[in-house]
């Protein structure tokens, strides 16, 4: 399934040249602040501690462009005799949410999109599940139809509700074929709460193409867990390092048997996948250590160890942007990266924008000269080498370490996109770990 990256000349979400080079940069940590926020919002959400909360209070202002990196193009339904097989609709990519909807004809409430609600009624594919056919119905989950009834919460205070429904998805593969798959989704027949969220744009002059989520969460609802054995419970993804115009690149997540890793020139590394005792929304790993440089930190054990819904955790997640760790975490990585540079006369300037450790570069600098980071995970060294992966070029004489400094520590670490480029990273659900080797990842990846 192709993956659409929210900055590339394909997106819909795709500003061109109205946003400066600096502007798309403080843009990444944006987005990425907004994100650990998100995932922060969305435990808390579901903690039943917290359950009775006053939803308000939850909500934090975000847009949508700012908060998801990556959208999908699917065709949704089976329309006989039309001159459209499928009706092609653009889903929010979610990794920290399990559901897949979207908004359906004859809704009572929506959110603004420039395209025609799902025409539900008249695909030959669409089937409601029944309440006596399914374990996720039950008690007050069914209509006065028989129907299974569905409602998503996201931190956000938005709600989407609607039926469960099973209807046929067709998704365009890298080969330029067609893959038909049934999928169970919500469709949605009220949006509440969705107006700093979804459906703004058309107040600034650009288009609402986004018509609801394609979750790939950890749970059983998501869209891996419902392929089933075809999916082999797993998947993988390979991201193009941002260039130096921060145009983002598009790529392919791959399922089941398409999802491999490791060649003859590869050399794979494991780390499991750590299991909360909680519903987790998000991939946590058992980070241990951090090194900069051939200089390891040397953390004291624990330190990023997952305490509480409310503290610690290391996760991996393709939909922020940048790298996030906790304040006191980072100070210690930021302070042997600026050790680093003092050695070869480089100046350290101090906060950017949004970026907090920033070089004033001294003439031409060896790409060879920048330090490398290394993420100690459970059995695995996760070594990002590639500067560009490491730091950002404000202009051809600043640099700054491309990760965001994060004042809580919930959770202590997030490995974002930028420091996910050249990899080709795989996810094993049904075996709970990950798995990652250094990867080309051009074109078609």
């Amino acid at each position: 399934m192709k993956l659409i990256h929210r900055d590339s000349k394909e997106s819909p979400l795709y500003q061109g040249d109205q946003l400066t080079r600096e502007e798309r940069l403080q843009r990444l940590v944006k987005q990425s602040k907004d994100q650990a926020r998100y995932i922060e919002s969305q435990i808390l959400l579901h903690d039943n501690e917290t359950l009775s909360m006053n939803p308000d209070a939850m909500r934090f202002p975000v847009v949508y462009e700012s908060l998801k990196i990556y959208v999908a193009m699917v065709g949704v339904g089976t329309f006989d005799g039309s001159q459209e097989p499928f009706k092609n609709y653009y889903l929010m990519v979610d990794t920290g949410s399990d559901d897949t909807w979207l908004q359906c004809e004859g809704a009572t409430k929506t959110f603004f999109q420039d395209k025609p609600l799902y025409p539900w009624n008249s695909s030959s594919t669409y089937r409601p599940v029944r309440c006596d056919t399914h374990p996720y119905c039950n008690g007050d989950r069914c209509n006065s139809d028989g129907q299974c009834i569905y409602e998503v919460r996201y931190a956000s205070g938005s709600v989407s509700s609607g039926i469960l429904a099973v209807e046929n998805f067709t998704l365009g593969s890298n080969t330029g074929g067609l893959e038909n798959i049934d999928l169970q989704m919500g469709c949605g027949f009220k949006q509440e709460n969705f107006e700093n969220y979804i459906g703004k744009n058309h107040l600034y002059g650009k288009r609402d193409v986004i018509a609801g989520i394609l979750g790939l969460g950890p749970g059983e609802m998501s869209f891996l867990n419902q392929l089933g054995a075809a999916g082999e419970g797993k998947f993988s993804y390979c991201f193009e390092a941002f260039k130096y115009h921060i145009e983002g690149s598009d790529t392919y997540l791959r399922f089941g048997a398409d999802a491999t890793i490791g060649s003859a020139s590869q050399k794979v590394r494991t780390t499991p996948i750590v299991v909360p005792p909680f519903r987790a929304y998000a991939y946590y790993l058992n980070l241990e250590d951090i090194s900069v440089g051939n200089k390891r930190i040397n953390f004291p054990s624990g330190t990023f160890e997952l305490k509480s819904q409310k503290e610690g955790g290391a996760i991996i997640d393709s939909g922020s942007s940048i790298s996030t760790m906790y304040k006191d975490h980072f100070d210690i990585v930021a302070d042997l990266v600026k050790e680093h540079f003092k050695k070869f006369g480089v100046k350290y300037i101090g906060i950017r924008g949004y970026y907090d450790v920033c070089f004033r570069l001294r003439g031409r600098f060896d790409i060879a000269n920048y330090p490398s980071i290394t993420l100690h995970f459970q059995r695995a060294d996760y070594v990002i080498s590639d500067y560009q992966a490491n730091f950002v070029m404000m202009d051809t004489k600043t640099i700054c370490l491309g990760y965001y400094r994060d004042n809580k520590n919930m959770p202590s670490f997030i490995l974002g996109a930028m420091q996910q480029a050249n990899k080709r990273i795989l996810y094993n659900i049904m075996e709970r770990s990950l798995s990652f080797a250094t990867e080309y990842c051009g074109l078609g990846s």
